[in-house]
């Protein structure tokens, strides 16, 4: 099966909307005594990239444009929600008006971390939080997931598809052992991941050549005219994928006003022989018709790093990293690795089945989390309000920090002066000063 309609190809512009959580502060007194950690990394480029970005092609729109498949990240939208509330509205307002909003604004799992380098648990525990604070945030239920750095393995879209997601983008250099005869061309850039348990999930493939020339070839977004018809001569004459995938602050930010050439490319596709992409349309017709193409991934790829991730453990080359910085890297994820694999065997001991719990307070605190708010005295309370003690909202707390300090803008700079580096060394010191008494044993 393909997924043409009417003779016709699909176009879809596949983008990443996200930022990292800028500012961090919590402070509190615990029986250890008085403990803060906070950071701040560059909070005013949010501004910036609001006005340049989301404001034009998420707010000032009566729907998300047809044809664009886009991810809203959590910490983004605590952002937004926090230092322009009125925006926020307008882009709920938006949300709300576009058809199948729920296949093209996709999910997340709340923090933006490497979900393969997480045990299976956490990856779970992020996959719900994310659900339950984009349904506050929005009042549906996505049915596609954006994945950070789109950092895949088999076990990750297991995990997925457990808690309800039906698809997933990845680049077309993502998936391996594809059936002999087929192309993953523009009849065949949906196919499918069989992940046991009687389950499959749909990849939507984006065009890796294609999206490398957009994100890199500034001079390509100069006019949408020529470059639809370059989309006719090109991808559509030779029957090959039209999807580009790239970050959405590509369109704006990376080249101040490529927000209007974004829109105006989804606003004339249908005048070159497109239509656009909805995959609602396309699953049903999966669903009514079969012909799935199966596929697998390439466990722990992404479409930033084609080392194995190494970029977020310090053990590759991506960006020309100084020695110094890829031993600061290694440090870092070792650290918080460890760390996190303490609190989790803490955790467990302490109060099995404590990941539910730890959910609801993660979700309810995030817009503070997110946004340099001191939730500290909120999150203890919480917890005894609920029967806990302190020794539980201290290791919640560090859990918090763990996942904070995973934030992937932390290891994806390669130079020494990443101020992203911050996020991570911020939470690992925190968490060292939290975690004394587990680490003294």
């Amino acid at each position: 099966m393909t997924v043409e309609q009417g003779g016709k190809q699909r176009f879809g512009v596949l983008a990443h909307g996200y930022q990292p959580p800028r500012r961090f502060n919590v402070d509190v007194t615990t029986a250890h005594g008085s403990y803060n950690a906070s950071y701040s990394v560059v909070p005013e480029i949010n501004v910036q990239i609001t006005e340049q970005v989301y404001r034009p092609i998420l707010a000032e729109v009566e729907a998300i444009p047809s044809g664009l498949v886009t991810s809203i990240y959590a910490p983004l939208r605590s952002d937004i929600k926090r230092t322009n509330p009125s925006l926020f509205a307008k882009i709920q307002e938006a949300v709300a008006h576009t058809p199948d909003k729920e296949y093209c604004i996709l999910g997340d799992p709340l923090v933006h971390n490497i979900l393969p380098l997480l045990p299976s648990d956490d990856q779970i525990m992020l996959l719900e939080a994310g659900l339950i604070a984009f349904q506050n945030d929005f009042g549906f239920t996505p049915k596609g997931l954006w994945l950070p750095e789109t950092a895949v393995s088999k076990e990750v879209l297991k995990n997925a598809a457990r808690v309800g997601y039906e698809f997933v983008p990845l680049r077309d250099n993502q998936v391996k052992n594809i059936p002999e005869g087929v192309q993953l061309d523009a009849n065949h850039n949906v196919c499918f991941v069989d992940v046991g348990e009687a389950k499959d999930i749909a990849v939507l493939l984006g065009n890796s050549g294609l999206s490398g020339f957009v994100s890199y070839a500034l001079w390509s977004t100069y006019n949408a005219e020529e470059f639809m018809n370059g989309r006719k001569n090109g991808e559509q004459a030779h029957g090959w994928n039209s999807f580009m995938m790239m970050d959405l602050e590509r369109f704006g930010h990376h080249q101040v006003g490529a927000d209007a050439f974004l829109k105006s490319i989804l606003a004339i596709q249908e005048n070159y022989g497109y239509i656009p992409l909805n995959m609602k349309e396309v699953l049903k017709e999966f669903q009514q018709s079969g012909g799935k193409t199966f596929v697998d991934v390439v466990d722990n790829s992404s479409w930033s790093c084609p080392h194995d991730l190494g970029r977020w453990t310090g053990r590759c080359n991506c960006d020309n990293p100084t020695e110094s910085a890829l031993k600061t890297k290694q440090q870092l994820f070792g650290e918080l690795q460890g760390m996190n694999t303490l609190l989790n065997y803490a955790l467990d001991a302490l109060k099995p089945n404590w990941r539910k719990e730890f959910v609801h307070v993660f979700t309810s605190l995030s817009d503070d989390i997110f946004t340099g708010e001191n939730f500290g005295p909120t999150l203890f309370a919480q917890v005894l309000n609920r029967g806990g003690d302190e020794e539980t909202a201290r290791l919640y707390l560090a859990k918090i920090e763990a996942m904070v300090g995973m934030t992937s803008c932390g290891w994806f700079f390669g130079g020494d002066d990443g101020v992203e580096r911050i996020i991570p060394t911020s939470m690992s010191k925190g968490l060292q000063d939290l975690l004394v008494p587990e680490l003294e044993h």
